[in-house]
């Protein structure tokens, strides 16, 4: 990473820090079984993990759920073999800021929706990402263990840098399938 990058990531944490601070949204903990509504945001910089996502949406609308992703392109164009349509949306670099915020007019309806749950895919921890997930009004917020934005999160679960994405969506179905409703603010190692 550049040095330039850098402090714009080191500046963008900082909005990112002050934004979350302010966010205010109903918590709850929420287990898959019950959720009826659930956003989805992830890399979608790799066409492999784009098809995964793909097929675990198509698994959650089987099981009864009205699902709606938000995938990121850290380029400045949107590649020709993604697709895009009003439940399965996509944003690139031309839609984020010098310090990684997406614009608001892109992102606003998905965050401003109050899901059941929101499934935080990006494993490899983009920025503009943390910042849709930090802005999510959803009711339960779930994404990858980080010490780092264990305040945005409701439900964390670890994993190591070396796991995949599919690894990731297994534990999170385990975890999740697991989680009782009652349960107070977990998280799941």
């Amino acid at each position: 990473m550049g040095f330039i990058q850098d402090i714009k990531i080191r500046i963008g944490g900082y909005f990112l820090r002050k934004e979350s601070a302010n966010a205010k949204r109903s918590r709850a903990i929420m287990n898959l079984k019950d959720a009826k509504t659930v956003g989805v945001i992830f890399n979608a910089s790799d066409i492999n993990e784009v098809e995964l996502v793909k097929k675990y949406i198509t698994y959650l609308r089987d099981n009864g759920k009205k699902v709606r992703s938000m995938g990121y392109v850290p380029l400045k164009e949107l590649p020709g073999n993604i697709t895009t349509s009003i439940d399965h949306q996509c944003f690139t670099l031309k839609n984020v800021n010098l310090y990684y915020k997406p614009a608001i007019d892109f992102i606003g309806s998905f965050v401003k929706e109050e899901y059941d749950l929101l499934l935080d895919l990006n494993i490899t921890t983009q920025l503009p990402l943390v910042f849709v997930a930090a802005l999510s009004k959803a009711k339960c917020k779930v994404g990858r263990y980080s010490d780092k934005y264990m305040s945005l999160y409701d439900v964390m679960i670890e994993t190591d840098d070396q796991k995949t994405l599919k690894y990731f969506l297994q534990n999170v179905d385990t975890y999740m399938e697991m989680l009782n409703k009652k349960a107070s603010v977990n998280t799941v190692k």
